[in-house]
């Protein structure tokens, strides 16, 4: 028996060999994009280019799918890497330990993917990927914002220009309005009120492992919200694939 067994019901032994053979890049490890690399392993994706730049925290404990005592301090892309082999020993993951910012963001661009996942959440490196990847006629689909929410049935799945309801969504398009770049995408977005971010507590006695960077403002989180778009982006990525190799 093989892992993609029930798979094969849904999409047969052809939509299998077309996962089998894609290549699929997720930019940033986060409740969000973690919960999206991992349902891609799942569905049978052949090779995953990850990137993130920070290792597990204690704080990552309460949403990430790959967060746990066993993988504190471990950069996310070793801890993603692992447990994806215990899912699929045969998946090619290529994990690149990067930040970027500003004129970076296209250096860390693998263009040979068939599809990439924007699941970052500092607005500037976000910005400048989504720029790149616009510049490049990458195929794409982007997160907006998933923390301080609770309800993860108000998540939507549309263009960028529809979004409504959500701050950091409402700052992409001025960034990008303000980088020239007019393009529409597909993005998840919640139109769920956030939760108020709070000042950020450093108790290194408490956190030995503590996230790395410039401090920002505190995001309230819960399990729900980032993984079920995470779940979203994987799924679109997946429908995506399997329409390509239906109309090729």
């Amino acid at each position: 028996m093989a892992f993609t067994d029930r798979t094969r019901i849904v999409i047969g032994d052809e939509g299998l060999a077309k996962l089998s053979s894609s290549k699929v890049a997720v930019y940033g490890l986060g409740g969000v994009g973690a919960a999206c690399a991992i349902d891609l392993v799942r569905a049978g994706v052949g090779c995953i280019h990850v990137v993130d730049f920070d290792v597990v925290a204690v704080s990552n404990l309460n949403r990430l799918c790959i967060g746990f005592s066993s993988t504190l301090g471990i950069p996310k892309v070793e801890a993603f890497e692992s447990l994806a082999r215990q899912i699929n020993p045969d998946v090619q993951i290529i994990g690149s330990r990067a930040f970027f910012s500003g004129e970076a963001a296209a250096s860390i661009v693998d263009w040979s993917c068939d599809i990439h996942a924007d699941c970052i959440d500092a607005l500037n490196p976000k910005v400048h990927l989504l720029a790149a990847l616009c510049a490049g006629k990458a195929f794409f689909i982007s997160s907006m914002g998933t923390a301080g929410r609770m309800a993860p049935e108000k998540l939507k799945l549309g263009g960028l220009r529809k979004t409504q309801g959500c701050p950091l969504a409402r700052s992409v398009k001025t960034r990008l309005k303000h980088l020239g770049v007019t393009q529409d995408f597909p993005v998840v977005w919640s139109d769920e009120p956030p939760a108020k971010p709070v000042e950020p507590v450093v108790e290194p006695d408490k956190d030995p492992f503590p996230v790395t960077g410039r401090q920002r403002m505190t995001q309230g989180s819960a399990p729900f919200v980032p993984q079920a778009a995470g779940h979203f982006l994987a799924s679109w990525i997946v429908r995506k694939l399997l329409e390509a190799q239906a109309l090729s």
